[in-house]
Order: structure tokens, then sequence, then C-alpha cells
């Protein structure tokens, strides 16, 4: 008996679904934690799913679609849709982005310039104060330290200076701003992969692939893509700050776009 499309979704998404699964098991979330958890997620998108086909929005349509009973659909919608929203980018590492690609902070190759800590041009505190006038230099400096985004350079009788670790996109001690960044790139590369599956406009989602390599090759070849998401992610993100800057405050202003890029490696699978 040939399988449904449904049976065919749930086993593409059961694959995905693995490796999420022994992280949260690593991180102490067991299968009723997160299938409790779960149906908020499952009411959200029942309602988004309803909505964009203009049908008829109760509890029981809600329940048809989601299959979650009626009584938590109840309690649910009379909560207020209590949400799970994610958090936007912390100011620290908007200094970061911006630093990393703003002409004004790079040398003439297009790498972070070692900057002052204070001044008025061309100084972190500076570049502090474009990002956020709500939070003081001082607390962004010490959050991109603890993060381990920022060094110190320091010699006696001259003024601090300080410099970007370009490598650390993904912070290494920050988990909170860790977790975010795994929770907004991963979603919106499955929201992208959904979109072309399910016949949206086609977005760009591509990925090569090579196995029957010697440890050695695929360090090389992961190097190679660190060096290359190097240089495309100074061009875009120098790009979308010029993107931003015209548009900002037009009234068409709604939308927003992620460009990422992932390098795995690990053992080929033996079939």
């Amino acid at each position: 008996m040939s399988e449904s499309r449904s049976d065919l979704a749930l086993d593409a998404a059961l694959q995905v679904a693995g490796p999420l699964v022994e992280f949260l098991l690593k991180e102490g979330v067991n299968y009723a934690r997160f299938t409790n958890a779960l149906k908020t997620v499952f009411l959200e998108r029942a309602e988004s799913v309803l909505t964009a086909h203009e049908a008829k929005m109760n509890d029981s349509s809600i329940s048809t679609l989601s299959g979650i009973h009626r009584k938590d659909v109840r309690a649910w919608r009379a909560a207020g849709r209590p949400p799970l929203r994610s958090k936007n980018l912390s100011s620290a590492m908007e200094v970061f982005t911006r630093w990393a690609s703003d002409p004004a902070y790079c040398d003439a190759s297009g790498k972070p310039r070692i900057l002052r800590r204070t001044g008025e041009s061309g100084s972190f505190e500076e570049l502090a104060y474009a990002v956020s006038k709500d939070v003081h230099p001082r607390a962004l400096l010490q959050e991109l330290i603890r993060l381990g985004v920022v060094r110190r350079q320091k010699t006696p009788g001259e003024e601090e200076r300080l410099e970007l670790c370009a490598d650390a996109f993904v912070p290494t001690e920050g988990r909170v701003e860790m977790l975010q960044l795994f929770s907004d790139n991963v979603g919106d590369h499955i929201a992208t992969a959904v979109n072309n599956l399910t016949g949206g406009d086609p977005m760009l989602e591509q990925a090569v692939y090579a196995d029957g390599l010697r440890p050695a090759s695929a360090e090389a070849l992961r190097a190679l893509a660190r060096e290359i998401w190097m240089k495309a992610f100074r061009e875009f993100a120098r790009e979308a700050t010029k993107s931003y800057r015209r548009d900002e405050g037009l009234p068409d202003a709604d939308q927003r776009v992620r460009f990422g890029m992932y390098c795995y490696r690990g053992f080929a699978s033996k079939d």
C-alpha cells in the first residue's frame, strides 16, 4: 500500500527532528515536557493555516485541523492566545554585525578595524551610540567581551583599543544568544524549504554534498567554506545596511531577509 502525502511528510519531519530531539534530551527536556509545549505551536499554526485559506475560525475548526481537544483550544483562546515569541537580537549583537560590515569601521580590505574605545569619530563609543542610545557603551562592551566577540588591547601609556573577533559569528559563552541564533536561523531555513515544497514563490535553498573523504580533505573543505562565508557575509551585510537606510520609514517597508550558510562535517552514512 503506497504511503500518503501526510505519511511522507511525517517521515521527512521525523528525520529533521532527530538532531533536535537529541539536543533536547541532552538539555533535560523529555518527551512529556516537549509535547505539552508543542501544543501551543500546533494551535498557533492551525490559526495561520485557517487564516491563509480564509476558512471559518472557531474552536471546532482549530481542533479539527490541529487534533487538539476542543477544551484545550477553548482554554488557549480564552487566555488570549499566549504565544511563543522569539526575541530580537540584542544591541550587543547589532554592534557586532555593524562593526563587521560597515565600511566606516572596516579597513580597505573589508576587515573590521581595531577601534579606540572612546572618541567622536571611528570609535567603539560612536558605534555603540549609533546602534542604541538606551544602552551605555560600557554595558555593550562588557557584554561583547563576555560573549567572547571582542578583545581588549592595551599597552602601558597608550589608550585602550578594542579588537573584534571576526570568527565569532556565534557567541562562545552567551547561551541565550546562541539559542536565539539557533532558533532564528534554523527556523527560517525550514520555512524556506517548506515554502518551496508547498509551491510558494521559489526561494534559494541549495546545498553541495560530498562523501568518501579523508579527514584532512573534509577539514580543508570546511576551512574553504568559512573563507567563502566571510566574503559573502561582508558583502551581503553591507548591501543590507544600504537597503535598510534607503527604505527606512517607507509605508511598504514590511519585508525581512535572512541570508545564511552552513557547512556540516560528520561520518558518511553506511547503507
